[in-house]
């Protein structure tokens, strides 16, 4: 998915792009830089070499999509040109491309990550698409995020959501301050409240919530060998693991829920392809009505979701 700035279309440092008094003088042209680059990280394997190189080149110049196509032609000052390379050269160690820029775009806004949180992906958004489309209508809403890190579902429920206010809860330390710049800089402060808590204990009172949402931790050490390389050696696994055949975290949601959602209230769980079945025996067991899981684009089980009885 493709990073959108939020800089926008800022006018380029001049010292970015230079125009040559003489040919011999003449730098490379972005295409020209660009070029090899894409070659070297298409070598080193990464998924869509074409596009990371325009990214990592977009952000060392400042510039955004359309910026950047008008930017191919015209050349390049050997500072920028040697940022760009060093980069890409980042990129080909696999370092992820979100940790090189520290940013990711998700659900169209772009989100501050870091190496202390999970990097937001595609998939997770039908979680959000879920809430949105059951929770229509012009009603409040009062909704917590278990397990927020950067912040991005919780941020954009309050954004997407006009009449609503929530609670987002982080234990890492290194991950809430990464949520707060983001509920500032997207100017979701006035709704929302970030607490440093733990999901096993969550905070909530009772009967509270309309809604309850969580990413929270769900592969089970026995699937270590199924994680990217990329992903084991950057993203921090207490985000990622969970015990109980990775279960442990979403069994603690389904708690949560039943103490703290009002009857009816919504509850919407990210979780593994393989666990749609056992999450929703969980669901049923607590007294929650009607579990049903959902697909992503990808065709595999990704949310479950289920409202209080």
């Amino acid at each position: 998915m493709e990073t959108r700035t939020a800089r926008g279309d800022k006018a380029l440092p001049r010292a970015f792009f230079v125009l040559p008094s003489r040919a011999e003088d003449k730098d490379m042209t972005l295409q020209e830089l660009l070029t090899p680059l894409i070659r070297d990280l298409q070598a080193a394997g990464t998924d869509a070499p074409a596009l990371e190189a325009r990214l990592l080149a977009g952000h060392v110049l400042r510039l955004d999509r359309i910026g950047l196509m008008l930017a191919i032609p015209a050349p390049v000052a050997e500072d920028a040109a040697a940022a760009i390379r060093g980069l890409t050269a980042r990129r080909c160690t696999g370092e992820p491309l979100a940790h090189i820029t520290g940013r990711r775009e998700f659900f169209g806004r772009d989100f501050e990550v870091s190496p202390q949180t999970l990097i937001p992906r595609p998939e997770t958004e039908l979680l959000l698409e879920i809430v949105l489309r059951e929770c229509a209508g012009p009603g409040e809403v009062r909704f917590a995020d278990l397990g927020t890190g950067t912040g991005c579902i919780g941020i954009t429920l309050a954004l997407e959501l006009p009449h609503s206010r929530g609670l987002l809860l982080e234990y890492s330390a290194g991950a809430l301050p990464v949520a707060a710049r983001n509920i500032r800089s997207l100017h979701a402060a006035d709704r929302l409240a970030l607490v440093r808590g733990d999901m096993f204990m969550p905070p909530l009172m009772p009967r509270g919530l309309d809604v309850l949402v969580s990413n929270p931790p769900y592969i089970a050490a026995a699937e270590e060998g199924e994680v990217m390389a990329e992903v084991l050696r950057h993203e921090p696994h207490s985000a990622l693991f969970s015990g109980q055949d990775g279960l442990r975290h979403l069994r603690a949601v389904i708690r949560a829920g039943r103490q703290a959602l009002k009857p009816g209230g919504l509850i919407v769980m990210e979780h593994g392809y393989r666990q749609g079945g056992a999450v929703r025996r969980l669901l049923a067991e607590a007294g929650y009505r009607a579990p049903r899981t959902e697909q992503d684009l990808a065709g595999l089980d990704r949310c479950t979701w289920a409202r209080r009885a």
